[in-house]
């Protein structure tokens, strides 16, 4: 365990991963304790970690807007038009979400003179882009390897012909339980961005998760993000 926590921890990216899954993890604890009416002292002190923790990614995170836009240009040297177009998006997107996000770090830190909520704002409608861009290449991924294994499973058209009565539900779940162990890395993305997505949205206004709801789901896609740092085997790539 505690091989995994430095490997983890001599990594930028593993510092920045382990450090959210904390934060979010504090957001789910003090509005736990906050509905159950626990010690004010005690929310305060776990709200005041969550805060420290947002401050330290953004410091731990500035500059990288450059190295993302740098591997921007990779990306167009991708064959598959789809993967080409949705990475370079999701590239891009994300790059002027961590320049959006500077901004409102340069802004709090007193340096620059700026109207923070709005550059706030504008930094999860890219970030929301960005993840959006994602979950389409990982349904893309999806449907690709439901194509390759598409004589497993039963097609809708084959219920109208009746094919249902031949139709093996515990073979075809075994089948798709192997198919999940040997696409881990289209699973976990998947979940990532999935869990992910939610957080720009409820930033936004568009919905309206509980700070308990936010939290669980950062902390998911937190530990889905550093199964990927831990065992490279499952990250999905081209990235």
């Amino acid at each position: 365990m505690m091989d995994i926590v430095i490997k983890i921890n001599n990594q930028s990216n593993g510092r920045d991963k382990l450090a959210r899954l904390i934060q979010y993890a504090s957001r789910l604890v003090w509005h736990q304790l906050e509905r159950r009416n626990a010690n004010k002292y005690s929310i305060d002190r776990i709200k005041s970690l969550e805060s420290n923790l947002s401050t330290f990614r953004k410091v731990l995170r500035l500059g990288r807007c450059l190295d993302i836009c740098y591997t921007a240009l990779n990306s167009l040297n991708i064959e598959d038009p789809f993967l080409r177009i949705s990475l370079t998006i999701s590239k891009i997107a994300h790059a002027l979400f961590l320049y959006a996000d500077h901004v409102v770090w340069l802004t709090k830190s007193g340096f620059l003179k700026t109207d923070s909520e709005n550059w706030n704002r504008t930094a999860n409608k890219f970030w929301l882009i960005s993840i959006i861009a994602n979950l389409a290449r990982d349904f893309y991924e999806i449907l690709h390897v439901l194509e390759l294994n598409r004589t497993t499973f039963l097609k809708p058209t084959d219920l109208i012909a009746g094919s249902i009565k031949n139709f093996n539900l515990h073979v075809s779940m075994k089948h798709l339980s192997a198919i999940l162990c040997c696409h881990k890395d289209i699973f976990i993305d998947t979940l990532k961005n999935s869990c992910d997505i939610f957080i720009p949205l409820t930033a936004l206004g568009f919905t309206k998760l509980s700070p308990s709801a936010i939290g669980t789901l950062g902390t998911l896609s937190s530990i889905a993000a550093l199964i990927t740092l831990v065992k490279p085997i499952t990250k999905l790539v081209p990235a």
